[in-house]
């Protein structure tokens, strides 16, 4: 192994580690990844053309035999070690609400599709503002799994098809492989800009920079065989080339649109450094020095265990401690180097070394299905752990109005119930066993839609409540609406009506259309779908709109289009999100003949299911709603009145006097910090139809 790489794969994953301990200067740290990619594509490479042209190589089979028994030698045993590791650490000191999905997280990371777990998490759009899981970090090996799953297949192919046609083998792996970095960039290019969230992890956004890698060993090695001397200058080569990979990480921010163009220079750098250190003389430059230093060469040595462990070790203690003081992160660091440093030298080495029984393939092989018996082996304990701790509240008594019958509670039993959990967290009784929903499975408690799920780009309509009803609700709005969905459903059930749900995540009914979320700029399916919501409701002619909405920015403003965000004022803000909301209602109610705000669910400070899950007692967990959110909502309802419009104030099905229990009865009201559950919507549909004043009788 060249010095010189080991020392690039310091400087690679050291950068990494910095960007994710929060240390600001290197804050594009994580371009250390794409270092990896482009290491990892040139040694590969290199080594499966060397292999190939052995006088004892094998055949095609036995070729790519060999070489996924090298990557199980190399990936799996301390790939699993960690995950299994993270896994038990996390049933012990996290959330229990967390660890289910850290569990979940474990299993795809083992299937090597970490990558499409956590693409899929980043475009939820109930997943915002979620704790990062331990485990994100394997998206990369994944990545470059998916890429070897293909990539020596398709070289080896290449290679036996030129020989077969009498044409040279490396050359036409070169062409190939010309062809697949260049489209490969062009599709990252485009995919950044077009869905940046799912690009970051994608292996076809991403395979250029592993391909750059192998190109770089194809043209070395076919200069090398047909003895053409390689020449250059070394020393500029290497110090430009460490030059793009540091000031990369200088000038680089998690906001830049990564991995577009702005990665190229960071590739470009680490090509020309691995290029540099093949030149006559490479290994004199004063860059190949600096990274063959002991100190480098360790890091390097330990860098795979030192990726492994470092993101577990730093999000489990923030998420654990609350965050990192300087003496955490000190903590921290030494914890990464003792378990890498364990991990190299009696999980890595041991199943690496050469004469050892695994370097036979009969033993190597098996190795994917042994790690996957390990892993199941880990998450079955940590599972087991994570029972003993919700069952251990499994004998506590659900909150009731009885409790306290002295205590003037009002004489509507949904409000009552409230008041009296309100009651009971400032006695500090303990939590109720059997909460609904369970805390393991609340993050999943959304809402369905069915067939109506107007983000695929349907435009169906699901009539539900009673579908046989004459009468009719149409329910608009985005989350929000959605989550009071099970609630209305109910109503038209019991009281007849043909229930219509438009809605559409993260898009309000409001003429002043949200940016797209993810790239910041126009969102036309928002548009669309607002248009399409007047439409339906013009067509329906319904007895009854509700309409739910979150004040979500930016937005551009219905009357002059200027983008509109909060960070200009919330009385800038909330004019604009109050006028594009003026106007749908308006248009609105020109087709139906009530059109009612459903508003000011309140927003919480914290999930209350993380905070069950830390807590003794329901008195930790009694929040209050944020102020900003609830004055918008507040501005929604005026609104509405204004308009001539009704509005129903829904903070009293929540909070008392601004004091808002987690546990009400035994409901969980909230499945994160603004969207009730579907349990608790259901529970609220008569106190909903009593409110609206809607009658028992459907002739009424």
């Amino acid at each position: 192994m060249r010095s010189d790489v080991q020392g690039l794969r310091a400087v690679a994953v050291l950068l990494v580690v910095l960007a994710h301990l929060g240390v600001d200067v290197v804050s594009g740290g994580y371009l250390g990844v794409d270092v990896f990619f482009v290491i990892s594509g040139f040694l590969i490479t290199g080594l499966l053309l060397r292999a190939r042209e052995r006088p004892d190589a094998p055949g095609l089979g036995g070729a790519l035999v060999d070489f996924y028994a090298r990557r199980a030698r190399r990936i799996l045993p301390a790939a699993t070690v960690v995950l299994v590791a993270t896994c038990g650490i996390s049933a012990l000191l996290l959330p229990v609400v967390r660890v289910g999905e850290i569990l979940t997280d474990a299993w795809w990371s083992a299937l090597f599709a970490a990558n499409i777990r956590f693409a899929l998490v980043e475009t939820d759009y109930f997943a915002e503002g979620r704790p990062v899981s331990p485990l994100q970090h394997y998206w990369s090996l994944s990545v470059e799994e998916q890429f070897y799953l293909v990539w020596p297949v398709l070289l080896l192919v290449v290679a036996a098809l030129a020989v077969r046609r009498r044409r040279d083998p490396v050359g036409s792996v070169q062409h190939v492989l010309t062809v697949l970095v260049v489209a490969s960039l062009a599709w990252s290019v485009w995919a950044t800009y077009a869905s940046p969230d799912t690009a970051y992890f994608s292996t076809l956004t991403r395979g250029w920079q592993l391909g750059a890698g192998a190109l770089l060993a194809v043209v070395l090695h076919r200069r090398t065989s047909s003895g053409t001397p390689l020449g250059g200058r070394p020393g500029v080569l290497a110090a430009v080339g460490m030059l793009l990979v540091v000031s990369s990480a200088f000038v680089l921010t998690p906001q830049s649109p990564v991995p577009g163009v702005v990665t190229v220079p960071v590739v470009l750098g680490t090509v020309m450094l691995l290029l540099a250190g093949a030149l006559p003389g490479g290994a004199d430059t004063w860059v190949a020095r600096g990274l063959s230093l002991r100190p480098m060469q360790v890091v390097g040595d330990w860098s795979y265990s030192i990726y492994l462990w470092h993101f577990p070790v730093i999000i489990v203690a923030r998420s654990h401690l609350g965050g990192l003081s300087p003496a955490a992160v000190a903590v921290c660091v030494v914890a990464i180097g003792v378990l890498s440093g364990l991990t190299y030298h009696l999980v890595e080495q041991p199943f690496r070394r050469r004469g050892s029984r695994w370097d036979l393939a009969r033993w190597a092989v098996p190795m994917y299905p042994a790690a996957v018996v390990v892993l199941a082996l880990g998450v079955l304990a940590s599972q087991t752990w994570l029972d003993h701790r919700v069952a251990s509240t499994r004998s506590n008594p659900a909150v009731q109005p009885a409790d306290y019958l002295d205590e003037g509670l009002s004489a509507d039993p949904v409000r009552a119930l409230v008041q009296a959990s309100v009651l009971a967290a400032q006695e500090g009784r303990p939590i109720p066993g059997r909460l609904v929903p369970g805390l393991l499975d609340i993050r999943r408690d959304t809402a369905s839609l069915g067939d109506c799920d107007y983000r695929t780009g349907t435009r169906e309509l699901c009539p539900e409540g009673d579908p046989d009803a004459e009468r009719s609700i149409v329910l608009a709005g985005d989350s929000h609406a959605r989550a009071w969905s099970p609630a209305v459903r109910a109503v038209g059930e019991r009281l007849g009506y043909r229930v219509y749900t438009l809605a559409y995540t993260g898009c309000p009914t409001n003429a002043a259309i949200r940016l797209d979320p993810e790239t910041g700029r126009h969102w036309d399916a928002c548009e669309d779908f607002v248009a399409f919501t007047q439409e339906t409701v013009a067509e329906l002619e319904p007895e009854l709109v509700l309409v739910s909405n979150a004040p979500l920015a930016p937005v551009e403003d219905v009357d002059s289009g200027e983008v509109v965000t909060k960070g200009e004022g919330r009385e800038v803000y909330a004019a604009a999100v109050d006028r594009g909301l003026e106007v749908a209602l308006a248009d609105l109610a020109e087709h139906a003949d009530r059109v009612v705000l459903l508003a000011n669910t309140p927003k919480l400070p914290r999930e209350q299911a993380v905070c069950l899950s830390r807590s003794d007692d329901l008195g930790d967990c009694l929040l209050s709603p944020e102020r900003g959110p609830r004055q918008l909502q507040r501005g929604f309802m005026d609104v509405a009145t204004g308009l001539g419009l009704e509005a129903v104030d829904a903070e009293k099905w929540f909070c008392e006097r601004r004091r808002c229990p987690s546990v009400v009865g035994s409901f969980v009201t909230m499945r994160d910090s603004e969207h009730m559950t579907t349990a608790y919507s259901v529970h609220l549909a008569d106190a909903l139809a009593q409110d609206l004043g809607l009658g028992t009788d459907p002739s009424s």
